[in-house]
This record gives C-alpha cells, structure tokens and sequence, in this order.
C-alpha cells in the first residue's frame, strides 16, 4: 500500500492506493503515524494527491481517479450511489435506499455510508436525513460545513 499526505484547512489527510486505485483517505487526529506496512511513494500518488488538492482549492467539481474502497457489495453499491450525487447537491438516505431498489434499506445506507473509507472523494458529506436539511458525518458537523462551503464557492480548504 502506497501513500502520501497533504495538509489542508481540515487537518493532514493521508491518501492509501494500490494499483487497484484508491483505497482509503485519512483525515488524520494528532498522533497519527503511517502503518509501517505503508510505502511513502509520492510520485505513485501524485494523480491522488492533485485531484484532492484541486477539489479541497475549489478548482476541481469532480473526481476521476480510480477508487477500490474494501466493502462488502451492498456497501460499495452505496459507496458509488454516494459518488454519484453531483457537486453541490444532497440526497437522503431514503433516496439512496430506493436508487438501490431496496427502499426499506435506509439505515443499512446511513452504515454503509458512516464507514465510507474514502469520504471527501466518495463525498457522504452531501447525504442527509429524511427531510431534513442538515447532513451527518462521523467527522462532526464542522467538517460537512466546511465542505459545503466549498462547494458553494465560499471558502478554500488548502
């Protein structure tokens, strides 16, 4: 496993790839160290690595690197519902659960969603309850505010 890391408005952001693609963003908490299994490979996680960069500037609406999350089917069909959703918009869980054609797997959608390893990239920070216009995720309101910012145009995160 390939990584490289960037500081950001959010915090250091650790991206993990292999040949496969992308496979998992870390927004870092103090304290944190690279795996030792993991290789410090800059140049093989350059495309990753510029691409998050352009977004986190709001030069960049969407992403076309090749992600390979670790999840069971019904996770990463959700993890690729989430991909989806375009810039600057939001979807419900509901909304996700019936795009599946499963529409009674709603809170099967918000797990999936809460352990989406590539969030930023497969962007859970634009999935919100059911009516209601606030979105959830497992880095706190602070971090889908500052994200929806920047979408609006409304602030840089580099």
């Amino acid at each position: 496993m390939y990584y490289d890391s960037i500081n950001s408005v959010l915090g250091k952001i650790y991206l993990l790839a292999d040949e496969q693609g992308l496979r998992q963003l870390i927004l870092a908490s103090d304290g944190f160290t690279p795996d030792s299994h993991w290789e410090h490979h800059p140049v093989f996680m350059a495309p990753y690595i510029k691409q998050l960069t352009e977004y986190l500037s709001g030069k960049r609406k969407t992403f076309t690197l090749p992600l390979a999350p670790q999840g069971t089917d019904f996770q990463r069909q959700v993890w690729q519902a989430i991909s989806d959703i375009p810039f600057n918009h939001h979807r419900s869980y509901q909304e996700l659960a019936t795009r599946l054609n499963q529409p009674c797997a709603m809170m099967a959608v918000g797990m999936a969603k809460n352990v989406n390893p590539i969030p930023i990239i497969i962007p859970c920070h634009r999935v919100k309850y059911e009516h209601s216009k606030h979105c959830s995720c497992r880095y706190g309101k602070g971090f889908i505010d500052q994200l929806q910012a920047l979408e609006k145009g409304e602030v840089s995160l580099i």
